[in-house]
C-alpha cells in the first residue's frame, strides 16, 4: 500500500507539472534516514536498503570512495545520515566533498545513533565513528581537507559527533583544514579533534591549517554555529594549528589547547569557551600567535559579545596575545565582553586593543572581568594599544574589572580613549592577602564577604538591558557572574557546561568587581571522570 501510495503521488505531480503548475520536485518529500558503515556497508545497496542498519551504505555522499548507488543519490533537505560508532574512515575516504543545502525547517544531519555502534571497537557503550587522514594528506583533490563544502552557498548542513584525526600539512601538499567551509547558517557539534602533524619548518612549511575554517565568501559565514567541540592537541607536538579561523558567527562551549591559535578572525558571539594553552608554533622565526584575536565583526553585524571565557595556561614566553579587541579590520560596531576569566599566562599581550591604521575600530564595553595579568610568579602590564598609529579612532570603557598586576596602569591608552570606572588593580600580595589567589576552585574568586571586590563595583543592569535587546542569550548572561566556562573529560572528550554555577547579579545594590559575584564559594558540577581541567 504504501508503494501504491507514493506511486499515485508521483502520478499526481506529473500531471500538474505538465499543465503548467510550477511545483517543488517530488524528490523533495524523500527525507530519510540513510545508515553508513565502512564495515558493514556496501554503496551497491539501493538507497531504500540504506535506510536500513542492516544494509547500510560503506561511504556517505561526497567522499571520493562512494560509488555506485551512494554516488548517485543526492541528498535533499530533511535527510540525515548516520554514521556506525567506531568504524573508521581513512584518507582514501575524505577530502569529502559536501555539495547539498538543507532549509532552515528541514536541515541536512551528518551524526550518529548512540545506540549503533560496534561493540568490539567502543566496548559496552557507544564511542564515535573516526575520520582520519592517517598521518598524511587527506588528498584525492587540491583542497587536501577532512571536509570541504562546495564553493558556493551550502547552508543548514549539521555535523555532529565525529573524531577527526591525522591531518598533515607541509610545503608540498598544502595547507589543509578539517573543515573548510564556504556558506553559512551550518552547525558543528560534539566533535573531537586531534592528532595532526606536520614536516619541519626548514622545508618552508607555514603554519597555516586550522580545524574550523568559515569562508568570507557566500554568506561570509554568518549563522554558522560551532559548539561543544573538543580540539585538543596534547597528542601532538602543540606547536601548529588555529582552531578557529576566518569567518565566525558564533563560537561557544569549546576546549581549545595545546594549539598555537586559539580563535582568530571576525567573529560575533565567543563565549563559555576554554582557551590554552597556547604554545610556539615550530616555524622558524615565529608565528603570530594569539588565544582569542577577534579581528571586528563578522559580514554586517553592528555589535559582537566576548563573555565567559576562560583563557589560560599560556606561559611561553614570545609575545602570544590573550585577548585582542578589534584588532585587525575597521567598524563602527560595540562590542561587550564581559565575565571573562584570564589568568596564568606568559606576562605582555594580555589585553590589546584596535589595529595598527588611522581608521576607526569601533567601541567596545570591557566590564566585570578578572585578569591576572602574568602569573603567580611575575606580572606585568595588563594591556594597551601600542600598537595603534595617530588618527585611530577606537573607545574603550572599562568598568568593574578586577585586575591583578605589579604594573599599574593596567591598560595604557595612547591612541584610543579610554575611561575607568570602580575597577581594582591589586598587585598580587595584595590579592592573596584579600584572598584571591589562583588556587582557589575557580580562580580568583572571592573566598569571604570582605574583599575588595564586594559590593564596590557600578551596578550595570541598565547595560545588560541594552545587550538583551541585541542577544538575549548574551544579555541573559550579562545578569550573571561567570560561568568559568566548561570542564573537559578528557577520557571520552567531551564538554560539561557550564563548569560553575552561576550567582546572579543583584537588581539595586552595587555590583561586586570582577567577574564573580559573591554568594559563598560556589560549587562545582559534580565529577565525570575528569583528569584534566583548567583549574
Amino acid at each position: 500500500m504504501v508503494g501504491t501510495n507514493r506511486q499515485i503521488l508521483c502520478d499526481i505531480l506529473f500531471v500538474l507539472t505538465a499543465c503548467g503548475f510550477s511545483l517543488i520536485s517530488a524528490n523533495a518529500f524523500a527525507q530519510h534516514t540513510y545508515y553508513i558503515s565502512k564495515s558493514l556497508g556496501s554503496d551497491s545497496h539501493t538507497a531504500t536498503q540504506a535506510q536500513s542498519k542492516s544494509r547500510p551504505w560503506a561511504h556517505l555522499p561526497g567522499m571520493p570512495s562512494c560509488t555506485s548507488n551512494c554516488a548517485s543519490y543526492s541528498p535533499v533537505p530533511g535527510d540525515s545520515f548516520i554514521l556506525y560508532g567506531g568504524d573508521t574512515w581513512v584518507a582514501s575516504d575524505l577530502d569529502l566533498y559536501w555539495q547539498w543545502s538543507g532549509t532552515s525547517s528541514a536541515p541536512i544531519y551528518i551524526g550518529v545513533d548512540q545506540t549503533w555502534y560496534k561493540s568490539s571497537v567502543c566496548g559496552v557503550s557507544w564511542c564515535r565513528p573516526i575520520f582520519t587522514c592517517g598521518g598524511g594528506p587527506c588528498s584525492y583533490t587540491s583542497n587536501g581537507d577532512g571536509m570541504y563544502t562546495d564553493q558556493s552557498e551550502i547552508q543548514y548542513v549539521t555535523v555532529d559527533n565525529i573524531e577527526w584525526t591525522g591531518l598533515y600539512q607541509s610545503a608540498s601538499t598544502g595547507y589543509p583544514n578539517y573543515f573548510s567551509i564556504y556558506g553559512s547558517n551550518n552547525t558543528f557539534e560534539n566533535n573531537y579533534i586531534h592528532g595532526w602533524s606536520h614536516d619541519t619548518a626548514a622545508s618552508g612549511t607555514q603554519d597555516n591549517s586550522a580545524v574550523f575554517s568559515p569562508s568570507t565568501c557566500c554568506g561570509g559565514g554568518l549563522g554558522n554555529i560551532i559548539h561543544d567541540n573538543v580540539i585538543d592537541g596534547s597528542d601532538t607536538a602543540g606547536d601548529s594549528m588555529v582552531c578557529f579561523y576566518a569567518a565566525l558567527d558564533t563560537v561557544y562551549n569549546n576546549i581549545c589547547r595545546h594549539v598555537t591559535n586559539g580563535l582568530e578572525g571576525s567573529a560575533n558571539n565567543v563565549h563559555d569557551n576554554w582557551i590554552g594553552p597556547i604554545n610556539l608554533c615550530f616555524v622558524t622565526g615565529g608565528c603570530h600567535q594569539n588565544a582569542l584575536f577577534q579581528f571586528g565583526p563578522n559580514g554586517t553585524a553592528t555589535s559582537a559579545f566576548i563573555y565567559n571565557n576562560l583563557i589560560t595556561g599560556t606561559t611561553a614566553s614570545g609575545g602570544i596575545v590573550k585577548l585582542w579587541l578589534s584588532g585587525n579590520n575597521a567598524n563602527t560596531a560595540t562590542g561587550y565582553a564581559f565575565n571573562n576569566v584570564i589568568y596564568n599566562n606568559a606576562p605582555g599581550n594580555m589585553v590589546n586593543l584596535a589595529g595598527h591604521n588611522a581608521v576607526n575600530y569601533g567601541t567596545w564595553y570591557f566590564f566585570n572581568n578578572t585578569v591576572e595579568c602574568g602569573t603567580d610568579s611575575s606580572t606585568g602590564s595588563c594591556g594597551n594599544d601600542s600598537g595603534g598609529t595617530s588618527g585611530e579612532t577606537f573607545v574603550f570603557h572599562s568598568k568593574n574589572n578586577h585586575w591583578i598586576t605589579s604594573t599599574p596602569p593596567a591598560i595604557s591608552c595612547t591612541y584610543s580613549a579610554c575611561d575607568f570606572v570602580t575597577d581594582l588593580t591589586q598587585t598580587m600580595t595584595t590579592a592573596k592577602g584579600q584572598g584571591y589567589t589562583s588556587g582557589s576552585a575557580y580562580a580568583f574568586q572571592p573566598t569571604s564577604a570582605s574583599g575588595l571586590t564586594e559590593g564596590a563595583g557600578t551596578n550595570e543592569r541598565s547595560l545588560c538591558t541594552t545587550i538583551s535587546g541585541l542577544n538575549a542569550s548574551a544579555g541573559a548572561a550579562c545578569m550573571a557572574d561567570t560561568s568559568y566556562a566548561c570542564s573537559y573529560n578528557t577520557r571520552n572528550h567531551t564538554v560539561s557546561c557550564p563548569d560553575r554555577t552561576e550567582n546572579a547579579r543583584p537588581a539595586t545594590p552595587a555590583w561586586n568587581i570582577g567577574a564573580y559575584e559573591y554568594a559563598g564559594t560556589g560549587t562545582p558540577n559534580p565529577p565525570t571522570s575528569l583528569t584534566a581541567t583548567a583549574h
